[in-house]
């Protein structure tokens, strides 16, 4: 069914806090504001498989772990979320299903442009209203590009066979 006008701004209000208080590492604002504590994440590259980072799967069970590990993992990194409008359809008065695109980019200070990931795809949300007000309960997202620079992809290849962290 359709979403209202006001459930879509809220929710698109939420959406773009998510990207700023990612970006701004402002990660209890993020669980206090955005997400329910049980919410579940999942990031898939081009082929729909769960992504890796830090020797982890980006998949978390819950806000708690989303944000332990991206506030670890993004502290010393320069990053930028772009996001698009989002498509939305309401599933049943307390919940709506939203779509929205994105393009990231990552770089590694002090290299800059020598270690840079950047890539792009969709989010595929659902949304809960709980006591009045919109809170992400579940993120997917995949990519349909990606690409690395080649200190990142080096860094990369020691971490996965030596176990040695770079960035």
């Amino acid at each position: 069914m359709a979403c209202s006008p006001e459930a879509a701004t809220a929710i698109s209000r939420k959406k773009a806090r998510y990207a700023r208080y990612a970006d701004t590492k402002q990660w209890g604002a993020y669980a206090d504001e955005v997400a329910l504590p049980n919410c579940t994440y999942a990031f898939e590259d081009v082929n729909g498989l769960t992504l890796n980072a830090g020797g982890n799967k980006l998949q978390f069970a819950s806000t708690v772990e989303f944000t332990a590990f991206f506030g670890a993992f993004f502290a010393k990194l320069q990053t930028l979320h772009n996001l698009g409008p989002g498509d939305f359809t309401q599933t049943a008065p307390d919940e709506v299903r939203a779509v929205f695109s994105v393009e990231d980019q990552i770089l590694a200070p002090p290299f800059g442009a020598w270690a840079e990931i950047r890539g792009g795809g969709y989010y595929y949300e659902t949304w809960k209203m709980v006591d009045g007000d919109w809170f992400l309960s579940d993120l997917r997202m995949r990519r349909t590009y990606q690409k690395m620079t080649l200190l990142v992809q080096v860094a990369f290849f020691f971490q996965e066979k030596l176990g040695i962290s770079m960035l």
